[in-house]
């Protein structure tokens, strides 16, 4: 049997509410095109959601912690995934895919190449093309979004899907299968959207998000404290609405190049023999909690993401699967699976295939509950662990005041009801799962011991 080609692409800080199929105030036809032809994940978490932690769980498939990679390793060094290490790109090689990167690689300082990729069009590339031929080209809105003065023939998410798209065409008459990752940086902040999409989202017409108005009542610390260490305390919806207008309007942007891959594989015939995946390594606040970025909150602003797939070999239109599932660690078994090569028998994540085709399959490998972690960044370190079910959600916070919501009666996690009797029992029980997992995935900090009469007797002030 033919290996599949397989086509990631991976957005950055993509927000799950975000995309079209989802939420009708924006524009992704190309994302809903995927949607109707292939499978909507409704449940799919990131494992962390920090950019560099999250792609070498891709990589590698498993959690980030269990490797050392911690932050950003641009930030502060850190440990990060190795090139002898096992990883799914040169996983793939050695099956004889040929494999090709696009866009930001945030795995190491290492190249692409000594990972197993064997065509590289980098970031650095794009942003070579830009003091080219834009050297005089200026921004004055820092993270929060403006009109870019470069247009959208030479915008970042077109420059990455032209390549693409030249690279297919190069491989229309080849038996060999292929493995490409397009990594679209956006719609990282700071957000700049091209005249036309810049355009599309009036500010006036954003309806604030749910949970603008936190009080952060019984809440950590931190997230006040991010608050003033941003500059965002005087930060009205109106001054906030002007940045998610630019976010949705990034997010439109990148669709439109998304559909010109999606087209170019229809015009060569390789639909059908292509895994296409489109997902996000975690997501953004966005004015959420009135917050942006996505440190010190295990909030599902950042680790609820979109995640598409469509297979025509395997998976019918139009499926829906509510079942958890970890978007960085399952997507490499399922890859593994779905082309009969080796998966590494360490890995944390669990193949799809079986789910996919609506076979039979272990259930106890896809529990009623997901696990994300954080450990700080830019204002210190700070450790976080979250369970997130159909209706809960805990967060055990190491050095301060642990939170859990009532995700039925607040969708929007506003309250914390931790120190509530009628929810002790619960809480008890979340605790008890999250030791199970993160025992599983070898967490330091549950390894070592210190912190398990947290988890083990609910001792918590």
């Amino acid at each position: 049997m033919k290996k599949p080609n397989i086509l990631l692409f991976l957005a950055d800080q993509h927000r799950y509410d975000c995309v079209g199929y989802k939420n009708s105030d924006i524009q992704t036809p190309n994302i809903d095109r995927l949607a109707r032809q292939g499978v909507v994940f409704n449940n799919a978490f990131c494992p962390t959601p920090v950019c560099a932690p999250a792609r070498q769980s891709f990589m590698s498939a498993k959690r980030a912690e269990s490797i050392g990679a911690l932050w950003n390793f641009s930030f502060i060094n850190t440990t990060t995934i190795q090139p002898d290490d096992w990883n799914i790109v040169r996983n793939l090689k050695d099956a004889g895919y040929k494999n090709l990167f696009i866009g930001k690689w945030d795995v190491s300082h290492t190249s692409e190449y000594d990972y197993g990729f064997d065509t590289v069009h980098s970031s650095s590339e794009y942003n070579t093309f830009i003091k080219q031929n834009y050297p005089n080209v200026e921004y004055t809105n820092k993270w929060f979004g403006e009109k870019n003065p470069i247009p959208y023939k030479h915008s970042r998410p077109k420059y990455y899907a032209d390549k693409a798209c030249l690279e297919l065409e190069e491989m229309k008459n080849s038996d060999t299968p292929w493995f490409m990752w397009i990594d679209g940086v956006d719609p990282h902040l700071p957000c700049r959207p091209a005249d036309q999409f810049y355009d599309m989202y009036k500010p006036s017409d954003i309806k604030p998000w749910g949970s603008f108005d936190d009080s952060f009542t019984n809440k950590p610390y931190i997230q006040k404290q991010q608050i003033l260490n941003w500059n965002l305390e005087n930060k009205s919806w109106d001054d906030w609405s002007k940045t998610v207008a630019c976010y949705y309007g990034m997010i439109s942007q990148l669709d439109h190049s998304f559909g010109l891959i999606l087209d170019t594989l229809d015009k060569l015939n390789m639909s059908e023999d292509t895994l296409v995946i489109y997902t996000s390594d975690h997501g953004d606040m966005c004015g959420s909690h009135k917050m942006i970025d996505k440190h010190y909150v295990l909030y599902d602003d950042v680790i609820k993401i979109p995640f598409v797939m469509r297979y025509p070999k395997l998976i019918h239109k139009k499926t829906q699967i509510d079942f958890f599932v970890y978007n960085a660690l399952d997507i490499p078994a399922t890859i593994c699976d779905l082309c009969g090569i080796h998966m590494n028998p360490k890995a944390h994540g669990r193949s799809l295939v079986d789910m996919l085709s609506k076979n039979s399959f272990d259930l106890d490998k896809f529990p009623d509950y997901t696990v994300s972690c954080s450990n700080g960044q830019q204002f210190g370190s700070y450790t976080q662990r979250s369970i997130r079910t159909k209706h809960f959600k805990y967060i055990w916070n190491l050095t301060d005041v642990d939170e859990f919501y009532d995700l039925k009666k607040d969708p929007y996690e506003l309250e914390n009801k931790v120190y509530e009797e009628n929810y002790k029992e619960t809480i008890s029980d979340l605790r008890s799962k999250l030791k199970k997992e993160l025992t599983r995935c070898n967490d330091p900090f549950v390894i070592s011991g210190w912190l398990n009469r947290t988890l083990d007797e609910n001792v918590k002030l």
